[in-house]
């Protein structure tokens, strides 16, 4: 992510966004009643000397406001885009009529400027981490066996699972040699997904999978690519080469050193933390909507994770409530984490209200 502008006396941010995972974070600050500018294409009519028979349509590119009615981040392996909807206040007039509905798309490379009420030094904060998270080196992460793999780009805030492929390895077959043929032609088929998808995202590459395989797979790798930068490393034993195994991977120790201060990491630490705390009943750790607004304008709230989903307002509390407890909690000097909804750290939060605080001492408070 680029910040290209910040000019807070007009309350405007110009952002690029340069990853699927910056369409992401634009997702969760662009909330209903911000208005956004953006290049865009819209089907112009064009009426014909015949009439209506002689109707043309033209679609034309051009520059429009909108205020922010709704979004929906679209991630795939094909396509990224951030789709955002609304009214229209500013446009080519002779090509728009102010007020009517437009959608516009965002998409990687795209810049868009964003306009607020108010930008508060939370969702600036937001903005600044990403693009120094940006410069991080990714880590293509494989999950692999006999039979299959799963492989995955990991980065700042999320895993990302790219591919998942079959091996037509068949362990009845009573020829080794048949078998060999067959391994190292799935290896291969690895080998030409790392090439196209992984290494021009980064030369770090994490291997985890049972048995020997995972080692098998290295050793194809380093004697049939470009050694120059490469950077592979044996991970852990996991229970399959599918996605269950490459979440499995995302817990292991080898991951742990080569992305130590990635907050999808961080989050998962902090998680854990928070279920020891729990289960040892110590008192220092609170969870839900309504109990966290009530203690945190004490100060005791060290660590806050809330899902994305909040900063869009439930329906418990506003968009703006929700700005007003995150201001409150970074003024106190609280670290706020904001964890994905598409996550498996969303899963565990979801069963505590989708919102868990970590706190520096254990408050008795009433229910």
């Amino acid at each position: 992510m680029r910040i290209i502008k910040s000019d807070l006396r007009t309350n405007q941010v110009i952002i690029r966004a340069e990853s699927p995972t910056d369409l992401y974070i634009l997702s969760t600050i662009i909330v209903n009643g911000d208005k956004v500018i953006a290049k865009t294409s819209r089907r112009i009519r064009r009426t014909g000397s015949e009439g209506r028979s002689g109707d043309e349509s033209q679609r034309i590119t051009m520059i429009i406001g909108i205020e922010v009615e709704g979004q929906n981040f679209q991630e795939s392996v094909a396509s990224n885009r951030l789709r955002i909807k609304g009214t229209i206040f500013k446009g080519p007039e002779q090509h728009v009529s102010i007020g009517s509905y437009h959608t516009i798309n965002v998409g990687l490379s795209d810049t868009i400027t964003v306009f607020k009420a108010e930008w508060s030094r939370y969702y600036l904060k937001i903005l600044e981490d990403a693009e120094k998270a940006s410069k991080k080196p990714k880590i293509g992460v494989l999950a692999v066996d006999n039979n299959d793999v799963c492989i995955g780009i990991l980065d700042n805030y999320q895993l990302n699972v790219l591919f998942q492929e079959r091996s037509g390895v068949s362990r009845k077959h009573s020829k080794a040699k048949v078998r060999k043929e067959q391994s190292n032609s799935f290896f291969e088929t690895i080998t030409q997904l790392i090439q196209r998808s992984i290494l021009p995202e980064t030369k770090n590459i994490l291997i985890g999978g049972p048995g020997f395989v995972k080692e098998r797979l290295s050793d194809h790798l380093r004697n049939t690519m470009p050694k120059e930068n490469l950077n592979i490393v044996i991970g852990s034993s996991l229970s399959g080469g599918n996605r269950i195994g490459l979440f499995e991977l995302m817990k292991s120790e080898a991951l742990d050193k080569l992305a130590k201060d990635f907050q999808i990491l961080e989050e998962r630490r902090d998680i854990d933390e928070f279920l020891g705390r729990i289960s040892k009943g110590t008192g220092d750790v609170a969870y839900g909507y309504t109990h966290i607004n009530q203690i945190a304008e004490t100060g005791v709230i060290e660590t806050i994770l809330m899902m994305d989903s909040y900063l869009h307002g439930t329906n418990q509390a506003s968009v703006t409530d929700i700005q007003e407890l995150l201001t409150m909690i970074e003024q106190m000097k609280g670290k706020i984490v904001i964890i994905s909804s598409q996550s498996e750290a969303a899963s565990q939060l979801k069963t505590f209200g989708g919102i868990i605080a970590l706190l520096r001492y254990a408050l008795r408070w009433e229910s």
